[in-house]
């Protein structure tokens, strides 16, 4: 694949860089930002769900314009996680 997906074409010149080792350097630093980013968008996405529900959406209303579950959305206006990031959590409060 040489052009990555829609929303992240402002890193399509990582794969373009002609030293290969600096090219592995650059994506090997994106790949690391990886969970940092993950953490960013979902806090942008719950912010944004907060934002629908204090316009006075039901999570049912917020689920249907969104394509997810009323549960999801309700979990998400939360900040509750699903499947492997919420067993990471539970192993490290074990810990």
């Amino acid at each position: 694949m040489t052009t990555p997906p829609t929303p992240f074409e402002n890193l399509k010149h990582l794969a373009e860089q002609g030293d290969p080792t600096e090219r592995a350097k650059g994506v090997g630093a994106a790949l690391q930002a990886i969970p940092e980013l993950q953490h960013w968008l979902r806090e942008i996405r719950q912010g944004a769900v907060q934002e629908m529900r204090n316009e006075g959406k039901s999570h049912a209303e917020v689920g249907k314009e969104l394509g997810l579950s009323r549960a999801r959305a309700q979990q998400i206006a939360e900040g509750r996680t699903t499947g492997k990031r919420a067993e990471a959590a539970k192993g490290e409060v074990a810990e």
